[in-house]
């Protein structure tokens, strides 16, 4: 039996993937120990993983609640003031790193295997100097790819309402200042410090600076990297990869746990749409717009069900309620889709994944980080729509729900995708994959 370590982005879009990961490896005999916050512990140890602690204090339980409550409500000058907070709270993990956090953590589980997400390189430049193997999971496209493919088959927005040099630049513009102002300081970021530090971490380790971009953030070049989705989904229009990333099946967890439903309130005869802009932060008017724009929609709709996730937005459904509009915090996605017609969704992976998966079209509108390259995927292979939130109405809603229920092609091309997708999720070969780089060791 080896002991793996896996290392997620302390976020729920980061941790669902790796559960059928850990499973199948578990269900092999190994010992699957996960290393993140405090406040993944309960999620984690949910699914049957043991779990250790890092940078708790730093990070108390509750620190993540609070500080994406705060972010959603900031605006202009505030918000930066706040990110700023945020991202010296970052650099003293750094500091930490450097004074050996995580290498206390590697002598005291002794893992025979990392799978670190790509957005934290550290972790794998800390296990290169104690001789561990890692994998790095980059669950999202891979945007290093992105961003050196030439522009007219760049992927990123392939509806030639802008010209492609140009809608690039925008969506490049946007994932940027995303990733930089937007990461809550959860150990994501592009802060001037975070080059710095992670040098000095990959010189000590002595793990080799050509492994690392021009954010510090892995390559692939030196450590295999993952993607948890099928390749065909993933790359169109006959671009070519830098770097030969290892395509896997989605990686959608039927096991994992979910909250609770009041499924009385909804008939099974009725067309279902369920909406949810996931779990990162938003800003305040997105929110507002989504959650008016799908009251207004139900209530038009009479006929039609529909289920919203708040997630971390707090104010009340704009009044009054319709019959048919049934709101809870969280949804439990993976049953929902069993029976959903349509989704509304902001276009993150895994959503768009497990649509894929049941089948069900969607309604796509990209905010930040990689939901425009997402978005484009889906409306290039033909499996829904996408507008830009500033833009939504409930008439627009409407207009783009009616689409992609009723035109046939959707459903069709969401059928060869959905086949091709559950063709390629074999738990036993995702395992043995995995098991081949603890021979690296």
């Amino acid at each position: 039996m080896s002991t793996i370590l896996f290392v997620p982005l302390p976020e729920r879009g980061h941790i669902n993937p790796t559960f059928k990961m850990a499973r199948a490896l578990q269900k092999r005999g190994h010992r699957i120990i996960y290393c993140s916050l405090r406040d993944t512990e309960e999620i984690i140890r949910a699914e049957g993983f043991d779990f250790e602690c890092l940078f708790e204090s730093l990070f108390p339980k509750g620190f993540q609640a609070k500080n994406k409550a705060r972010l959603g409500t900031l605006g202009g000058l505030a918000r930066l003031g706040f990110l700023r907070e945020l991202a010296l709270q970052q650099t003293r993990m750094l500091e930490a790193l450097l004074e050996g956090e995580f290498d206390a953590l590697i002598a005291r589980t002794r893992p025979d295997l990392g799978i670190i997400d790509v957005l934290l390189p550290e972790m794998s430049l800390v296990l290169h100097g104690h001789r561990v193997p890692a994998v790095v999971l980059n669950t999202s496209i891979p945007l290093r790819w992105e961003l050196m493919t030439p522009p007219p088959t760049s992927g990123l927005i392939p509806d030639g309402r802008l010209p492609n040099v140009v809608r690039g630049a925008v969506d490049w513009g946007r994932i940027v200042l995303d990733a930089k102002l937007g990461s809550l300081g959860s150990w994501v970021g592009l802060e001037p410090d975070a080059m710095k530090y992670r040098r000095a971490l990959a010189l000590k380790h002595g793990y080799p600076l050509s492994g690392l971009d021009f954010g510090g953030r892995l390559t692939g070049e030196h450590d295999p990297m993952l993607i948890p989705c099928p390749r065909e989904f993933v790359e169109f229009r006959g671009a070519k990869l830098s770097i030969d990333y290892h395509y896997t099946g989605p990686c959608i967890d039927l096991e994992r746990q979910e909250p609770d439903f009041p499924w009385e309130r909804l008939d099974a005869a009725r067309p279902l749409v369920v909406c949810s802009l996931g779990t990162m932060v938003i800003q305040a008017e997105q929110a507002r717009r989504f959650h008016r724009s799908i009251a207004q929609a139900a209530s038009r709709r009479p006929q039609w069900q529909f289920v919203v996730a708040t997630n971390h937005w707090t104010e009340p459904l704009p009044g009054p309620v319709p019959e048919n509009l049934v709101s809870v915090k969280h949804v439990p996605q993976l049953q929902m889709l069993r029976r959903a017609s349509a989704m509304v969704t902001h276009g993150g992976f895994n959503s768009i994944k497990e649509c894929i998966y049941f089948g069900v079209p969607m309604v796509v509108l990209p905010m930040q980080f990689d939901q425009p390259g997402m978005s484009a995927r889906v409306v290039h292979h033909g499996l829904g729509v996408r507008s830009a939130i500033e833009a939504l109405t409930p008439d627009s809603l409407l207009q783009m729900l009616d689409e992609v229920l009723e035109k046939p092609s959707y459903r069709q091309k969401l059928g060869a995708m959905q086949t091709l997708f559950q063709a390629a999720e074999h738990e036993q070969a995702l395992a043995e994959s995995l098991e081949k780089h603890l021979r690296r060791a």
